[in-house]
């Protein structure tokens, strides 16, 4: 039995209120384990270390699958350890065998409560409305807030990439501990930094058009010109441009084309219906 008080042991008479109830509340990670199962016994450090950790925002319950074998075969449990994370009395996400502190923490942030929602939400709006120095000064102070925080850091590059401080944004996104750096919000804001970079040194929208207008195979003029859409949030315009490049020059800055048009894709995300479509044209002016 854990010293912990957020790692507790459940049976199935108190499996419906610890943990289908419980997860009311709060999200419960339910370990199915046994004592002669050694992965098991590997894994149960990290999961204590991180309910410590996260000081009762999630409770681990461990199941003995040798004493309490029909809860394990109601969960149809095959091998050890199987982990199923519970939220509002339903199974939202399992993983099976040991692994990783970050890969458990990654998985416990995509469900997990923090102090610091409330700054997100509070910002997003602030940077709905055009609000953009009052939006910094909310995320800035959560950011100092704590390790508990460290959601607040996407947020806070992409306001300060609002504001045109991309040397400050730089540094929130390179000061992102390895567990938060390979977040998809953490990615889209390196993305959309490395872009607006880019758009920072280049002429104006105007001059990059004439440009094109004089030569639609300037190429550096299309890239430029992509960037400054992606800043302005017009992806299809910027796609456009990647895609035309990709046509002209497939060895302009070492298939910059293409390169633009994944990282787009990768901010849109892949249910999105320019990705898919962009895609097409992409796989066909490739093969």
């Amino acid at each position: 039995m854990s010293e912990s008080p957020y790692v507790l042991d459940a049976d199935a008479a108190l499996f419906q209120s610890l943990v289908v109830d419980g997860s009311h509340r709060v999200p419960v990670l339910v370990d199915f384990w046994a004592e002669w199962c050694g992965p098991c016994r590997a894994l149960t450090p990290i999961l204590e270390k991180l309910a410590n950790e996260f000081q009762g925002r999630f409770l681990v319950v461990k199941v003995d699958t040798d004493q309490e074998q029909e809860v394990a075969r109601q969960f149809g449990i095959r091998s050890l350890p199987t982990v199923k994370l519970f939220k509002d009395g339903v199974v939202v996400d399992e993983f099976l065998g040991v692994q990783p502190e970050s890969a458990v923490r990654a998985l416990l942030e995509r469900y997990v409560s923090r102090e610091s929602d409330d700054a997100r939400a509070q910002a997003q709006t602030l940077r709905e409305n055009g609000q953009l120095t009052q939006a910094r000064s909310v995320l800035e102070e959560a950011h100092a807030g704590g390790p508990d925080n460290q959601r607040v850091i996407p947020d806070l590059a992409n306001v300060l990439i609002d504001l045109g401080e991309l040397d400050q944004a730089r540094n929130v996104l390179d000061s992102a501990p390895d567990s938060v750096k390979s977040d998809d919000e953490v990615r889209t804001a390196m993305v959309r930094l490395t872009f607006a970079q880019v758009a920072a040194t280049s002429p104006s929208v105007d001059e990059l058009s004439r440009a094109i207008e004089t030569d639609p195979r300037d190429c550096e003029s299309r890239y430029r010109l992509g960037a400054f859409h992606i800043g302005r949030g017009e992806y299809e315009a910027a796609l456009e441009q990647f895609i035309e490049i990709l046509r002209i020059d497939r060895a302009f800055r070492d298939d910059a084309g293409r390169e633009g048009l994944l990282s787009v894709f990768e901010m849109l995300g892949n249910d999105h219906p320019l990705v898919g479509r962009y895609r097409a044209r992409m796989f066909s002016l490739l093969h």
